[in-house]
């Protein structure tokens, strides 16, 4: 009787089991989606699995200020962080010199160019070039007085925005995530069936996801607060037309130039004179020839008429004349 009872508790006993660790999962993952809502000791296992192992200790004190993944520092610590943005319009002598300055100016205090665009001048139209640089927050004003120096600025706007709230706002965000990756890994090893298993890899695939796209925006505004950036417009100076020339006087201004114009123009009649003539020679030749036949016939018809006398015409016939009838008589 004893060994029949305890065959049926078994499988019974690992129902149970399984039940509990499922509700275990779901309960863990309403906790999870609270963020910074869970108790002490959650965050006690946060400061000791930064590597994976998640702590036991219920009761433990409370964790240090936790660095975010980026560098930077958690939200309640964070200073005061403002992004700037400007814009220099300027006129050099030469484009291509002022441009390398700039790049120069860039590196030396500790930035980069992140886009160099350049047109050189043509006969119409001025050289231009177009340089976005970043340089670090704090080189902004000494960088602006050495580009002054290349040229004449003739604009200049700077836009500062203070992103304190925004900064503070992602690293709230990511320290609650990692809280809940946390939580996640140490329900995954503590899972016992398939199915916790699986949810709980599922829901520590989405959290870590979440957790890289929050930290790649955190990276992303931390380095526009380090490096301000800068876009500088450069022009060549104006482009001179080059004079036109005096236009030559027209004909002759002497004697002898007129003279000498009006031999070339009479030497070049004569010349033109005789080309016409070279091309209309065979032409005539063969006119003339045609010609001549012609009257050679004309003349050898009228010598033979004359041989021949003149000519008589026939006598034209008189028709004898008709004598009316009787009818018409009495009529």
């Amino acid at each position: 009787m004893t060994s029949t009872t305890s065959t049926h508790s078994r499988p019974r006993r690992g129902a149970v089991l399984s039940a509990a660790t499922f509700l275990a999962v779901i309960l863990a993952l309403g906790a999870c989606s609270a963020g910074d809502s869970g108790a002490s000791s959650d965050s006690a296992d946060v400061a000791q699995g930064s590597g994976g192992n998640v702590g036991a200790d219920e009761g433990g004190a409370e964790p240090e200020a936790q660095t975010a993944a980026d560098g930077s520092a958690p939200a309640a610590a964070s200073p005061q962080q403002v992004v700037q943005v400007g814009e220099l319009s300027m006129t050099v002598e030469d484009v291509r010199v002022a441009a390398d300055a700039v790049v120069d100016l860039a590196e030396t205090a500790g930035g980069r160019v992140d886009d160099r665009t350049e047109h050189d001048a043509t006969a119409d139209t001025r050289g231009t070039a177009s340089l976005k640089i970043r340089v670090p927050s704090s080189e902004v004003t000494a960088t602006l007085a050495s580009l002054r120096k290349l040229g004449t600025v003739e604009q200049v706007d700077l836009h500062s925005q203070d992103v304190t709230n925004a900064a503070k706002d992602l690293d709230a965000r990511i320290h609650g995530l990692q809280l809940s990756v946390a939580r996640m890994q140490d329900l995954l090893a503590r899972a016992t069936t398939n199915e916790a298993i699986v949810q709980a890899e599922n829901a520590l695939t989405e959290r870590q996801t979440s957790l890289e796209q929050l930290q790649s925006q955190r990276a992303l505004l931390a380095d526009q607060v380090r490096l301000s950036t800068l876009t500088i417009t450069l022009t060549g100076p104006e482009v001179v037309p080059a004079p036109e020339p005096a236009p030559e006087p027209v004909g002759p201004q002497s004697f002898l130039e007129g003279l000498a114009t009006g031999w070339a123009a009479f030497a070049g009649m004569v010349r033109v004179a005789v080309i016409v003539l070279g091309v209309l020679l065979p032409w005539l030749a063969f006119g003339g020839a045609v010609a001549a036949g012609a009257v050679a016939v004309s003349r050898w018809r009228r010598t033979r008429s004359a041989a021949r006398g003149p000519v008589v015409p026939a006598p034209v016939p008189v028709p004898a004349p008709v004598e009316p009838s009787d009818d018409e008589a009495r009529s």
